[in-house]
């Protein structure tokens, strides 16, 4: 069968990515279940959809894709060659409303590549990923980020197009009864109001100055904003410490599962129980939650394992850094 690798074409080819998803991961369970969130990714300010890759077979179904979004961005002046890069010259500045640009912003790029199977092992991965490393590699500051399972074969694949490993993830899933919220004095946490204009520009705050102190801090946009408000597969909590906002939980359904995504809490309120206040409501909505966390973040670990979490994955977080 021929298979041809092309550009992604959002209206074209995003229910037949999904599907390819679903069959890959029935196929490999070690495949990120990233069908259900894909419409999502490809929909925000964040995606590259421009650097989206797919593999299609001559039978009109999808064998292969490889996509990437802006993790975080950190503001800086473009160099003049950079101003001069036939690689950029197309891409927009990032305005409130304009996609993320490396002219004006070191970029951390998040990477996932799927192919199908039977497919393996015979160059579409590389070609998939071509445009993605050919971008980092012409604009200096970017990284590009790939988790992937402990796996010889993904670890070669990743280290011939030039990543190198810089870290691990540990996957963490709790699926008993959830404990009883406990008191924490002075602090309330409540669901966001979404109507409310004193509620949501909190959490935009909160979503930039929580990370003040974090090594690729990004700013929330508008338009970012917009969509989570408008997303509503989405959970998203506040705390509040003598009536200030001080912490937020941003969480999305997986089917009857909660995925937690961040818990966030400002650098001089924390160790106040903010972060386990925030969890443990979170834990009242779902039978079965799962959640991320960094195998160097001793303190985050030591709070999960506290609420019944339980380790059942670890995945290595592999980076190419481009000179």
């Amino acid at each position: 069968m021929i298979v041809t690798v092309r550009e992604f074409l959002l209206e074209q080819d995003l229910e037949r990515a999904c599907e390819l998803g679903v069959r890959a991961r029935e196929d490999d369970p070690a495949v990120e279940p990233f069908a259900q969130r894909l419409p999502v990714i490809a929909s925000g300010p964040r995606a590259l959809l421009e650097l989206w890759q797919v593999a299609e077979g001559e039978d009109g179904l999808l064998y292969g894709i490889a996509f990437a979004a802006v993790r975080e961005a950190r503001r800086r002046k473009p160099s003049k060659a950079e101003h001069q890069s036939p690689m950029l010259a197309g891409l927009s500045a990032p305005e409130s409303s304009q996609p993320f640009s490396p002219a004006d912003a070191h970029l951390s790029i998040e990477v996932y590549g799927v192919v199908d199977r039977t497919l393996r092992r015979q160059g579409l991965g590389r070609q998939l990923f071509e445009p993605v490393v050919q971008f980092a590699l012409n604009a200096p500051g970017t990284t590009l980020r790939a988790r992937i399972p402990e796996a010889p074969p993904a670890e070669k694949f990743l280290t011939a197009l030039g990543f190198g490993q810089a870290s691990a993830q540990l996957s963490l899933a709790r699926a008993v009864e959830a404990p009883a919220p406990r008191e924490t004095p002075g602090v309330i946490v409540k669901p966001l109001n979404r109507r409310d204009r004193r509620s949501t520009e909190a959490y935009r705050k909160l979503s930039n100055e929580a990370w003040v102190d974090a090594p690729d801090a990004f700013e929330t946009r508008a338009d970012e904003l917009a969509q989570l408000l408008g997303d509503l597969g989405r959970v998203l909590l506040l705390a509040e410490m003598e009536s200030r906002p001080a912490g937020y939980l941003s969480a999305v359904w997986l089917g009857e599962t909660l995925a937690i995504e961040e818990v966030a809490v400002l650098p001089h309120y924390r160790r106040s129980g903010i972060g386990r206040a925030l969890v443990t409501a979170a834990l009242q909505q779902a039978r079965t939650v799962l959640l991320t966390v960094s195998e160097r973040n001793a303190a985050a670990r030591a709070l999960y394992k506290g609420l019944g979490f339980q380790q059942v994955g670890r995945r290595l977080v592999w980076e190419l850094k481009a000179a």
